[in-house]
């Protein structure tokens, strides 16, 4: 898409400002056609995923699509307003400027103040016919306002860049406090009452939300505070990998986590023990769920934030990244009325999250849905969800055998973890019900022997299981800043792939956050139980048996999955290499 509409100083915004002239008798997705970002085709499927989600956006439905980019829905929206975009990773903005809006005003309308001209203050905004956020920025300042367009990722990456640091500061100031001593000897030096007179500071509060917010961006799912000797350091976990985003003067430790700990709803006063928390975050209409963890170690509290968006993780089937063969091979499982269907991978594989889009796509045929998890991650509407507690001896067992006595037809198990769970599991498959698993196995073959192993007789396993999917998730190549890949010979070889063969990954850019990649997708390996299999099972042969005649009958491997994503473009051989299983 051109990208002539793109200011990145003051003196072309001032230009900008009077030159663009708008198309506002054209839709959004006919201005993208138009440019070329997108078919007609591609139009059309996503009109037909939003009839399927009125309340999106067809702009955020294409970018979840992976037909564009978040950029380009800006580019266009200024070519349908005619108001100009600004790219704010090249836009020199005053300091003074950011200092004219509050910050609690400025994230809370996605605002962004960047240039005074003329006298009127000129706001980066993704949406710029919010009236209601420019009339209250427009009281704060007193002074007119104009409104230009940004992508959101970029306006609340650089709200919170700014206002985190300004926040950080100011908050060493006001609070007067020296540096926190470590846990061995810190003992009783703060009182309760200090501790949260410190944690509701404005400036604590403000560095806490910035810190959750540009999390929430950038799409992490996890936030670490991790406390040093002289300092604090704050990670987040994107695609899978920690990611350092900034150190904080060590004094801002107590107040930082009594706050966090104010906000999951624990005791501030207990430093030597763990402890556990839950908090909502509401950001542009939706909720967002952060499971906290504190840990005390002996540089001081460490936390762990959980972030657990619902638009995130809860998605369609389609859209979590399977090949289409597999992916029909997946309706045809799920769609039979009894049986066991189990998804198998390590920690982080994305198994709940093929679950919880396994659930979405049952749920149309309006079943009644009941889960047992541990814990329950996302809240689902039409599905009655279970929370165990090990602690007060309400285990899955405990809580399945009830569930049977509760007229279900589909049951999800967060995870069958021993002999009494798999029996019971078993027996509600064999009188008539869908139950859906997870497992922490390498491969799809041996989620099949595991419950052998467990104790569970292999002739009752060969009439119950439908089937078991291996999974892993994968990182994209970054689209900014793609490039060849110069892939090692021995790593050809040990992967089978052709000399001449041309694959890529991305160097790394700002749009990355200069890790070469942006956003994950689930590779798996799927094996349906058939007759084959399912003889094999009874006879009680090894995993090695039943994934020879899976492959046989044409199951594609994890590691061949990947490598067609790698010559796609999609990834890199580096990643292929990192998740490969043969």
């Amino acid at each position: 898409m051109s990208d002539g509409n793109v200011v990145h100083s003051v003196g072309e915004l001032e230009k900008a400002l009077h030159n663009l002239k708008p198309v506002r008798d054209m839709h959004l997705g006919d201005i993208l056609v138009e440019e070329g970002a997108i078919s007609r085709d591609q139009l059309e499927l996503a009109l037909g995923r939003q009839r399927a989600e009125p309340t999106k956006h067809i702009g955020e439905i294409m970018v979840d699509m992976g037909l564009i980019e978040y950029g380009q829905v800006s580019m266009a929206l200024s070519r349908k307003f005619g108001i100009p975009m600004v790219d704010l990773a090249k836009f020199k903005i005053d300091p003074s400027v950011l200092t004219l809006v509050p910050a609690e005003v400025a994230q809370q309308y996605n605002a962004l103040p960047i240039a005074l001209i003329d006298g009127r203050l000129v706001l980066a905004m993704e949406n710029p016919l919010d009236w209601e956020g420019r009339d209250v920025i427009r009281f704060h300042v007193n002074r007119h306002v104009e409104a230009v367009i940004a992508p959101a990722r970029e306006i609340v990456q650089t709200l919170n860049r700014y206002y985190s640091e300004h926040d950080a500061a100011e908050s060493l100031e006001a609070l007067e406090i020296n540096p926190v001593a470590l846990p061995s000897d810190s003992g009783a030096s703060v009182s309760e009452k200090a501790m949260e007179q410190q944690a509701m500071q404005k400036p604590v509060v403000r560095l806490l939300n910035a810190i959750l917010l540009q999390a929430v961006v950038r799409g992490a799912s996890d936030i670490n505070v991790r406390p040093e000797k002289d300092r604090v350091n704050v990670y987040y976990r994107v695609d899978g990998k920690l990611q350092f985003v900034r150190a904080l003067h060590r004094s801002l430790l107590a107040p930082l986590v009594s706050r966090i700990k104010i906000t999951g709803q624990m005791n501030i006063a207990e430093h030597y023990l763990p402890q556990d928390g839950h908090a909502r975050l509401k950001r542009a209409g939706s909720d967002i769920d952060l499971r906290i963890s504190v840990i005390p170690t002996v540089a001081g509290e460490s936390v762990v934030i959980r972030i657990l968006d619902k638009e995130v993780g809860l998605k369609p089937l389609d859209a979590v990244g399977f090949a289409p063969r597999e992916l029909e091979i997946l309706r045809n499982l799920i769609g039979r009325s009894f049986g066991i269907f189990l998804v198998t991978g390590p920690t982080g594989s994305g198994k709940s999250t093929t679950l919880y889009a396994v659930l979405n796509e049952v749920r149309r045929h309006n079943p009644h849905i009941i889960t047992v998890e541990d814990p329950v991650e996302y809240d689902m509407e039409g599905v009655e969800q279970i929370q165990i507690s090990v602690i007060r001896g309400y285990t899955f067992a405990e809580a399945l055998r009830h569930i049977l006595r509760h007229d279900p037809d589909v049951i999800m198990i967060g995870e069958i973890r021993d002999l009494e769970t798999g029996r019971i599991a078993n027996k509600a498959a064999l009188t008539g019900h869908l139950v859906l698993s997870t497992l922490h196995t390498n491969d799809a073959a041996s989620a099949i022997t595991r419950m052998m192993d467990m104790g569970i007789e292999p002739y009752l396993l060969s009439a119950t299981v439908l089937g078991a999917m291996a999974q892993r998730l994968i990182r994209l190549n970054c689209e900014y800043c793609k490039e060849e890949e110069d892939v090692p010979p021995n790593i050809r070889a040990e992967l089978g792939l052709g000399k001449d063969e041309v694959f890529y990954h991305g160097h790394g850019c700002q749009e990355c956050n200069f890790s070469g990649y942006h956003g994950r997708s689930a590779v798996c390996e799927l094996l349906p139980v058939t007759p084959a299999i399912r003889d094999l099972i009874t006879a009680g042969k090894d995993a090695g048996a039943i994934k020879q005649t899976a492959v046989k009958e044409g199951m594609v491997s994890l590691t061949k999955n990947a490598i067609e994503l790698a010559r796609a473009g999609k990834t890199s051989i580096e990643e292929v290499y990192s998740v490969r299983l043969d």
